[in-house]
């Protein structure tokens, strides 16, 4: 059983994961029963900081529920739009209260679903259980809480989505399944002041971020890694892709300064991402058997200092019992975040 070490004498107050499991959790109240099916926006939203997202073309595919399905007092249906492949389905929950929702998927596609809550204090009240119409347990693993999900599904059914909240507060349900036969879908994202865009893949999801001062300035796009199979059962605790601009004067004649958060950073040279340069630095920190990563892109572009940031808390391989937890992947988890960054393109 994987243990997750948490201590006070923690450098980074971290972002809760599969790694980490809640304590004191409130008794659930009875499942509420669900008199109406909110309102789904069938538009295309762009993603801003409500987190919302555009995807790019991909293939004609439906997710809709069969024109025979029926509401129940259990469970209440989400209906992607025509040919959709993803939804965020808005609503609130109680402390101590669940909610249950269901769609129907085929075998072999790929579904992931997070929780985003409207509040950023409060990642990690939320847990959710997936289970198919057949009985089968997709979520929680073993001892890993969940609060993502994605993976391959493994029959063509009804899947029901359970969520239970220790905290009285709204949030969304970010739901993406890719169409038939593709492992991956992408989605784009453009600055709302339209100094720049990029792509991510569905292996990553907008959100939060939950965990400590590791950046010059907030971020404007925050995207969580939230591929089960690369946690389970890894030692790896929560990933992020952080973006994040100013044209602050201070911050520009800065901007590509080290500035350390709870460790060293050093500068390691100028990489240039289509046709733009930036100063690269990595930057490390440890607590209590945690260690922290962190990989820095920063550029001043027509005025503006940008930053780019990986972050990547793991844990050390050595607290586990030998045999039961694995190193995760960690050339594999920069390649997925070099993806997004060789996407970026300044206008």
């Amino acid at each position: 059983m994987k243990t997750k070490l948490i201590s006070l004498l923690l450098l980074f107050t971290t972002a809760c994961t599969f790694q980490v499991e809640v304590l004191n959790t409130p008794t659930p109240q009875p499942t509420e029963s669900i008199a109406i099916v909110p309102s789904l926006s069938t538009s295309t939203p762009s993603v801003t900081t409500d987190f919302s997202a555009t995807p790019q073309p991909s293939p004609v595919f439906t997710a809709t529920l069969p024109a025979t399905s029926v509401q129940t007092s259990q469970s209440f249906a989400i209906e992607f739009p025509s040919n959709g492949t993803w939804q965020d389905v808005p609503d609130k929950l109680t402390a101590g209260a669940s909610k249950t929702y269901s769609l129907y998927a085929l075998k072999d596609q790929v579904m992931s679903v997070t929780i985003v809550p409207d509040q950023s204090d409060q990642g990690g009240a939320f847990s959710m259980e997936i289970k198919g119409a057949d009985g089968s347990l997709l979520c929680p693993i073993l001892n890993y809480s969940c609060y993502f999900w994605r993976g391959v599904l493994p029959a063509s059914q009804q899947y029901f989505i359970k969520l239970t909240s220790q905290v009285t507060g709204n949030f969304k349900l970010h739901v993406v399944i890719n169409p038939p036969g593709k492992a991956n879908q992408y989605f784009d994202y453009s600055d709302p002041n339209g100094k720049f865009s990029l792509s991510y893949s569905d292996e990553f999801a907008p959100t939060h971020f939950l965990g400590a001062e590791v950046y010059k300035f907030p971020p404007q796009l925050v995207l969580q890694y939230v591929d089960t199979q690369q946690y389970v059962p890894t030692n790896l605790n929560e990933a992020y892709f952080l973006l994040g601009s100013s044209t602050d004067p201070q911050a520009v004649s800065t901007c590509t300064q080290v500035l350390s958060f709870g460790g060293p950073e050093t500068i390691v040279g100028d990489v240039t991402i289509n046709g733009v340069s930036f100063t690269k630095s990595v930057g490390s920190g440890v607590g209590a058997g945690n260690i922290y990563e962190q990989t820095y892109y920063r550029k001043v572009y027509n005025g503006t200092c940008y930053e780019i940031t990986y972050f990547i808390h793991y844990s050390n391989i050595g607290n586990y019992t030998p045999g039961t937890v694995k190193e995760f992947d960690r050339a594999a988890l920069l390649q997925k975040f070099d993806e997004i960054l060789n996407t970026i393109t300044f206008k």
